[in-house]
């Protein structure tokens, strides 16, 4: 087993390195979406909120909903306000070689039918981070209406009644008010501090939650069984060019208000090349360790090193490396996790990019996917975007893990899958 964690992350380091995905949604004015591009830097969980360059000022991207206000008192009043309102919905279809159940293998994990993975609406108002000395305010609420994704992101403490409500088991559609704090931009404390309170998306890993962030429809395991959300406050500060720091304190990983919280640091450091070609990112999630047998909650120790290398104009490779455990844990003690994964990105053209993602996955002891083994994963697939606002992603998945038979009693499984992102 450990050998080819070995020979993974031998064939990773020998290749050039580049990190985190794109989103599948558009680009400004209406152009034709660069994937690649758009991958290498908008999934970066350490960069700058997005912002307007100059306040007040209308958004430069627009989807339906705010090409529709744009010019009514309605829409000139968001832009005044820096405001807007988007979302989007995530149709799935899997193909697969189990009946019942894809798990552990998910979002998609419902086999051989049709399902909405998101319902996505998200309404912010945004900081201004560049022309201005003077420190800027926001907020953003990010909500999944009734989506199967919310299955993975919902947090103890917060709608999580959700996951027993089906005779003890989760429901198959819910909700998950998945963001929500307030914002605040200090142009002046460093090159630039950003600072937000509330409900927000774990800082670390390459893949995310939101659909248009991700190249694929499917997600690995490193990021199923890991954090999705944490609830407190983190600061995201630049130091130069190259360097970026993040310290937070939050109430535990995937806990809301609720008595297994628990204080835990969450912190990144980041460095940019001068070429703005190659990025190191490394994160951790510092807590007790130590899972709550009162609470039967797990709080889990992550370090997580991510690097990114643009190979050229239309080639990006991605490596991600993680390391997590949980002491405590019933009939185990010590629980441990390590996932490789590689993605390898090529744009083809303007709206169309192929990507191929390798992960070797080994949950030791079974503490997180419920089977012990070493979980191999590989993924090829493209992104195509037909016209602005809608993307499709197919995509072919094959899964193997020989010490134990998660899939349905067997030690392998294929998917065949495709969906469709509409943006408004």
């Amino acid at each position: 087993m450990q050998y080819w964690l070995v020979l993974a992350a031998a064939l990773s380091l020998a290749a050039p390195l580049d990190s985190q995905p794109t989103p599948a949604g558009g680009s400004p004015g209406g152009e034709p979406l660069d994937f690649v591009a758009s991958f290498a830097a908008a999934a970066t969980p350490i960069a700058a909120p997005a912002a307007s360059s100059a306040p007040p000022q209308a958004a430069t991207d627009r989807w339906l909903l705010m090409q529709a206000l744009q010019g009514t008192w309605e829409g000139s009043l968001l832009d005044e306000n820096r405001l807007s309102l988007t979302g989007w919905i995530d149709a799935s279809f899997t193909a697969s070689s189990d009946r019942n159940t894809n798990l552990p293998m998910g979002f998609n994990y419902l086999p051989n039918q049709f399902a909405i993975q998101q319902n996505w609406i998200r309404f912010d108002r945004s900081v201004v981070t560049s022309d201005t000395t003077e420190p800027t305010f926001g907020f953003r609420s990010d909500w999944i209406l009734p989506g199967i994704d919310y299955r993975f992101t919902v947090a103890r403490g917060l709608f999580s009644d959700q996951l027993t409500a089906n005779h003890g088991q989760p429901d198959t559609y819910g909700i998950d008010p998945i963001q929500f704090y307030g914002e605040a931009y200090f142009p002046t404390v460093a090159q630039g501090m950003d600072v937000k309170v509330g409900r927000f998306f774990a800082l670390y890993g390459i893949e995310t939650v939101d659909a248009i962030s991700n190249l694929f429809l499917s997600h690995s395991y490193t990021d199923i069984y890991d954090p999705y959300t944490h609830t407190g406050i983190v600061t995201t500060t630049k130091l130069s060019d190259a360097w970026t720091v993040q310290a937070g304190l939050v109430l535990g990983s995937d806990v809301f208000i609720d008595p297994a919280d628990t204080p835990t640091f969450i912190g990144s450091v980041k460095w940019t090349g001068a070429q703005q070609r190659d990025t190191v990112l490394f994160n951790v999630i510092l807590g007790s360790g130590r899972f709550n047998q009162g609470q039967d909650f797990h709080n889990p120790e992550v370090f997580d090193l991510i690097y990114t290398r643009k190979l050229n104009d239309r080639l990006t490779y991605n490596f991600e490396s993680l390391f997590g455990f949980t002491t405590n844990v019933p009939a185990i003690g010590t629980a441990e996790w390590f996932g490789i994964l590689n993605y390898l990105t090529y744009q083809l053209t303007p709206r169309l990019a192929s990507s191929a993602r390798l992960e070797f996955f080994d949950d030791v002891q079974g503490q997180r996917t419920g089977f012990p083994g070493l979980y191999t994963e590989l993924t090829a697939g493209f992104s195509f975007q037909p016209i602005k606002g809608i993307t499709f992603r197919p995509e072919v998945r094959y899964d193997n893990q020989d010490e134990s038979a998660p899939f349905e009693g067997k030690h392998w499984l294929v998917t065949a899958s495709t969906d469709m992102i509409i943006r408004w």
